[in-house]
């Protein structure tokens, strides 16, 4: 009786919607409105180079966006979303994803860069799994995670 419980389980779940993946290796086009849903704000108009990956059809959403803006964008988006300094409460998270570590954020083809040390990290700091940003190179970075 339990195996047919879990099967029931995994195709209920299967057929649930969670949301919508998105990367921008495929051939449609940028999903402008999605991206502004995990950023907090719309994109401006002068937006350039986004890429993106986006899995959300799955109980454990994840999201990584690279994007070029001006940083008054940036900086409306710290003020906006009330975005916190990730040094001040990176030893209260339960699931830090310790960007500043990360190996793959020097290969090449990722497109999330590994933010340097001096670059500031924001945290979204009423989540129990942040998003984390951080602005490098005219180049808006936005990394969530839910382990």
């Amino acid at each position: 009786m339990p195996i047919y419980l879990l099967i029931c389980l995994i195709l209920l779940a299967g057929c649930l919607n969670f949301g919508n993946n998105y990367s921008y290796k495929t051939a449609q086009s940028p999903p402008v409105q999605e991206i502004g849903k995990w950023l907090g704000e719309p994109l401006p108009n002068t937006y350039a180079n986004l890429q993106y990956e986006i899995i959300g059809d799955t109980p454990d959403p994840q999201a990584r966006i690279a994007v070029n803006v001006s940083k008054e964008y940036f900086q409306m988006l710290i003020k906006n979303q009330n975005l916190v300094k990730y040094d001040d409460f990176k030893n209260k998270l339960p699931d830090d994803l310790k960007p500043r570590e990360w190996e793959n954020g020097n290969h090449p083809k990722y497109f999330i860069k590994k933010p340097l040390s001096s670059t500031t990290i924001w945290i979204t700091k009423n989540n129990f799994y942040p998003k984390y940003y951080w602005y490098q190179n005219s180049t808006l970075y936005m990394v969530y995670s839910s382990r």
